[in-house]
């Protein structure tokens, strides 16, 4: 434990910290992707955040095929074919010797575990973009309210400093999820996947029916 931290403290799983972005709110921001989503959507543009837990990332382009991830593994969850590299997910368990020994970055960890003042200090060192351009912070995902406890302790401690805050959800979550998130949010981004109830379980796998109640 380090001097000054409480191991109380919470923590999130992020996937990615997207600066400059354009698209996710106004003005110019810096959006937080926070890892774990509850639907399954076909057409998925971050699908690295479907799964709540870490995982391993194969980037073929950047693989020199040392094959010193295969041997470094210490529950033989790789082979490197001539396809690519195949990974056993039942037996990885995520421990990340892979990326720490892969020479050559082709083995990315999906997921880091970030500290509330610690994600406060990263987000923090683009205040100038948001301060001249009306932007500010975005939550997105995945589902961000899987995280509700962190991300809005997260927002309350942006309000304070001044920073605007947004939230992009698909909804599908508790109440309770959005209850404490949404006193500390300056903009929601509701993202209704789709009305009809039919096709909407077709395409994300779950029913819309909670969604539409959080709306």
């Amino acid at each position: 434990m380090i001097k000054g931290k409480d191991e109380r403290a919470p923590t999130a799983l992020v996937v990615n910290i997207q600066r400059m972005s354009t698209e996710d709110g106004p003005g110019i921001r810096t959006t937080v992707f926070f890892k774990g989503c509850s639907l399954r959507c076909t057409w998925c543009h971050n699908p690295e955040t479907i799964s709540p837990k870490p995982q391993i990332q194969w980037m073929g382009n950047r693989c020199i095929r040392c094959l010193t991830c295969v041997y470094a593994c210490p529950v033989h969850a790789l082979a490197l074919t001539r396809d690519g590299m195949l990974i056993d997910r039942e037996l990885c368990d995520a421990c990340g010797i892979c990326t720490e020994e892969c020479p050559s970055t082709a083995m990315e960890m999906l997921g880091k575990t970030w500290g509330l003042e610690d994600l406060i200090e990263e987000v923090a060192k683009d205040r100038a973009y948001f301060e001249n351009s009306g932007g500010g912070i975005t939550a997105s995902g995945g589902e961000p309210t899987l995280q509700a406890p962190f991300v809005a302790a997260f927002f309350r401690k942006l309000n304070e400093m001044g920073i605007h805050t947004t939230l992009d959800t698909c909804g599908m979550c508790s109440k309770d999820a959005l209850y404490m998130v949404l006193p500390y949010t300056d903009l929601v981004l509701f993202d209704i996947k789709e009305i009809d109830p039919k096709r909407h379980e077709i395409f994300t796998g779950h029913s819309n029916a909670r969604i539409l109640e959080n709306v």
